[in-house]
């Protein structure tokens, strides 16, 4: 199979059944071999139960269930761990994101890249995020950890299944390893390049990120980070500084 888009599900249900018929869409126009995996992260609004529908309905779907909402990252590890696709796409439930690009993630990982990030370029935020996001690029993806990546927590990336397994994203004691998936994919050694997406504001549900706590929460994970990943941080630097 060429394709797995896991979509990271957690109380969707109004864009569940929408979104999963706009990704069908892009498989059957631009026939391509691929599977739709919905990451249940413990829905208490009825969603599981339309996961569970849709994937009796459709033979290319599967679903995940959490018992309960456990967050975004381990959504996330229990998606590569699931996906049968030789190229895994995460995608957030929401419908911010257009599934008509997923052809142009496709497109460069067969350029021979190991992951493709989604760049928003008109980001469809409240000035509060874009302004948080865009010190946690330049200043903690950038400078401290040596990746330049403009938009490191879009929820849009493509990699390459198997090598996003062997990296083992392990999301035990971090609060949100998913904000360091880019740095942590390049200090293993996968290749890692970003494309324009576009973005959108939310037509139904609402966000569960608070602007406020997330700072603090991202700084302790980054401190964390840098412990358990010390000697593959400063080889990439080293690296880097030599190329350059």
């Amino acid at each position: 199979m060429d394709l797995t888009v896991m979509l990271l599900i957690y109380n969707e249900k109004g864009n569940i059944i929408p979104l999963v018929e706009d990704i069908f869409k892009v498989y059957d126009y631009n026939e391509l071999d691929g599977e739709i995996l919905l990451v249940d992260d413990g829905s208490t609004d009825g969603s599981n139960a339309i996961c569970d529908r849709l994937a009796k309905q459709y033979k290319r779907l599967r679903t995940v269930h959490h018992k309960q909402n456990i967050g975004r990252s381990f959504a996330i590890r229990t998606g590569f761990q699931n996906a049968r696709g030789k190229i895994s796409i995460i995608m957030d439930g929401d419908r911010q994101y257009d599934p008509g690009e997923i052809i142009k993630f496709v497109e460069k990982m067969t350029e021979g890249w190991g992951v493709v990030s989604g760049n928003r370029t008109n980001r469809a935020d409240k000035w509060i995020r874009r302004f948080i996001s865009r010190i946690y690029n330049r200043w903690i993806i950038g400078k401290s950890l040596g990746l330049e990546i403009e938009d490191q927590n879009s929820g849009f990336k493509a990699f390459i299944t198997k090598k996003a397994v062997r990296m083992k994203f392990d999301p035990e004691g971090f609060r949100g390893l998913h904000r360091f998936i880019l740095p942590l994919a390049k200090i293993k050694g996968m290749s890692v390049c970003e494309i324009p997406i576009k973005h959108y504001d939310r037509q139904e549900g609402k966000s569960y990120i608070r602007f406020y706590t997330v700072p603090f929460i991202t700084y302790r994970d980054f401190l964390r980070f840098k412990k358990k990943y010390k000697k593959e941080i400063m080889a990439h630097k080293k690296k880097k500084k030599t190329i350059t």
